[in-house]
């Protein structure tokens, strides 16, 4: 029987696959394979809509071809819409959602099937595409030219398996055609799906009308701050200034302006006493997440301002680090997309671990983070410093291993963001051996944004390391001052502790460790400075149950493995001797 030539032709793939199918088939075959016809049906229905055609159905997935782009995408934008309904009908541990991809490219025709270079990257494109959701290339963006205006998300250029160039990709967010998603109107385009932060003209509650100058200097400190922590991105100023002095609703805020997270407050001055209010508000539903006080002498505005700001920022990162998390855990891990990855990743880092399965979970949960979203420069840098965590609690076998390797995320993260303090962090941390450079990393990382608890507190833990433990201390007490609910704040407290057990002050290095023990209950390194001042104190039983509590968490822990700097670890160890504990060899 006579074969049809073989040709090459442009054409717009579509690549199609279903999220957790094998899952699915080993929990009720039956019950998925009626589910994948039914969505099966639903793509060839839509496809032969839009004058495509079904190349292959191998599998799981789905590939179809069309003569043009426009045709490909609203398709796509059609499956996922009639997907995510039907889903919806069914039990959830039925549903089953698809990846889409769309490319435009040269394919080589044989027969019924195509193959080539444009089918790979569609192919490509759908593997990084979250479950429910598309990815187009920037070639199927051109070609739009204008429809489907606000409907796509850049999301820069993108690594992909086997490609051997980058290729910048737009995320199409298929949320805001259903009008049943609340999700969509805080989705700021351009910012790989985090939302957006509104900072509200703060009031002014003095009975001097004058004093509207330092509420509105503070909200104009506050939005700096915020910007140089770049976590989210922020809703100008000039279009919260709309708002000055109405009472709003703030879903209708929120709406409007299209931020998930407002930011107002007060300002209320008695001669030279002032005090600030800030409330930080979910604007989906109205829930005041976040409400805290401070209070000061206006002696300098512009001083009092600066201290007032970074304070703010300390306590409102984490709570919407909290906030986001939580949106995040209440959903599959399957109908996650990037930044909800990321946003669940952080959750569980705040959380602590006090077990090596703990870390192993958080890892695991930046790992996903960077398989979404391979240039997120906090998702390498906080697995950078896992990674240099895992070493400190003498969780590897190899740590030569990990501390490399941390330096290789710290490095990357500082490729892919090198204004960001977090990458520098990590690249000190990784570099503890090469003490004024890794200071001078930390010391740089604090240049890029002074508010960084993280950074201010690891620099405390190298100065003291460094023997200037009153420097050490202060910038570790400062750290705490901005940023008292910091994810970060045990690097603190350690460094208040050490400061102290150094200078032979045990009752306040003890306590020092015991406060960072009420955040960060369990922690290796917190217990292990609580235990040696105790043995120093003559408490010795205390000691010895935090030495077995540390050896619960680290079978074979060993002081003299701990890197740390001889005067330090010879501190440690003389502690727990005086509590009746002497280390053996391995």
């Amino acid at each position: 029987m006579a074969t049809e030539p073989t040709q090459r032709r442009l054409a717009a793939i579509l690549s199609a696959d279903a999220v957790g199918y094998s899952r699915l088939m080993g929990t009720d075959d039956a019950a998925t394979v009626a589910t994948l016809k039914l969505h099966r049906h639903t793509l060839g229905t839509r496809v032969a809509a839009h004058g495509g055609r079904v190349v292959d159905e191998a599998g799981d997935g789905v590939l179809a071809e069309f003569p043009s782009a426009t045709d490909a995408v609203l398709c796509a934008i059609e499956i996922q819409d009639e997907l995510a309904a039907k889903n919806a009908e069914l039990p959830a541990a039925r549903r089953l959602p698809f990846r889409v991809g769309v490319h435009l490219g040269d394919v080589i025709v044989d027969g019924a099937r195509i193959y080539g270079d444009g089918v790979n990257v569609a192919a490509r494109l759908q593997s990084i595409a979250a479950p429910g959701r598309t990815v187009i290339s920037a070639v199927v963006h051109e070609q739009l030219q204008g429809s489907l205006p606000g409907a796509f998300e850049d999301i820069g250029e993108q690594t992909l398996k086997n490609i051997a160039r980058p290729l910048r990709a737009f995320r199409l967010r298929e949320a805001a055609s259903r009008p049943e998603d609340t999700e969509a109107p805080y989705r700021v385009a351009g910012f790989a799906g985090r939302p957006a932060l509104a900072v509200l003209n703060f009031e002014n509650l003095s009975d001097d009308p004058e004093q509207r100058y330092f509420a509105d200097g503070l909200g104009d400190e506050l939005m700096t701050r915020l910007a140089q922590r770049r976590s989210h991105p922020l809703i100008a100023r000039s279009s919260s200034l709309q708002y000055q002095g109405r009472n709003l609703d703030a879903k209708q805020v929120g709406r409007e302006l299209g931020a998930r997270y407002l930011v107002e407050g007060s300002v209320r001055r008695a001669g030279t006493r002032v005090r600030v209010t800030v409330r930080l508000i979910d604007a989906t539903d109205g829930r005041q997440l976040l409400t805290d006080r401070y209070d000061g002498e206006l002696l300098d505005a512009i001083e009092l301002q600066d201290e007032i700001a970074g304070a703010i920022v300390g306590v409102l990162d984490p709570a919407v680090t909290r906030a986001e998390g939580e949106r995040a855990l209440s959903r599959p891990p399957e109908s996650l997309d990037a930044w909800e990855c990321l946003a669940r990743a952080r959750w569980l880092f705040l959380r602590g671990f006090t077990k090596r399965e703990e870390l192993d979970e958080v890892e695991a949960g930046y790992r996903r983070a960077i398989a979404f979203d391979p240039c997120c420069a906090e998702a390498h840098a906080t697995l950078a410093w896992l990674q240099l965590l895992r070493m400190a609690y003498q969780w590897t076998p190899a740590p030569d291993d990990v501390v490399r390797a941390a330096l290789i995320g710290a490095e990357r993260a500082i490729q892919l963001d090198p204004t960001g303090p977090l990458g520098y962090m990590v690249r000190g941390m990784a570099r503890l051996q090469e003490l004024p450079a890794a200071i001078a990393a930390f010391e740089h990382g604090l240049s890029l944004d002074p508010s960084h608890g993280g950074c201010r507190g690891g620099l405390g833990n190298l100065l003291v390391f460094s023997g200037r433990c009153d420097q050490g201390q202060a910038e570790a007490e400062k750290a705490l001052r901005l940023s008292p609910r910091d994810p970060w704040a045990f690097l603190s407290h350690g460094a208040i502790s050490l400061a102290h057990l150094l200078c032979a002050r045990f009752e306040e290095a003890l306590a020092a460790a015991e406060r960072g023990l009420v955040t960060h209950p369990g922690d290796v390194l917190l217990t292990l400075y609580q235990s040696a001042p105790l043995g120093y104190l003559g408490r010795s039983e205390e000691a010895r149950a935090a030495i077995a509590r540390i050896l619960r968490a680290s079978p074979g822990f060993r002081i003299e493995a701990s890197r740390l700097p001889p005067t330090l670890s010879d501190c440690l160890l003389e502690g727990w001797r005086r509590a009746g504990w002497e280390e053996t060899a391995p």
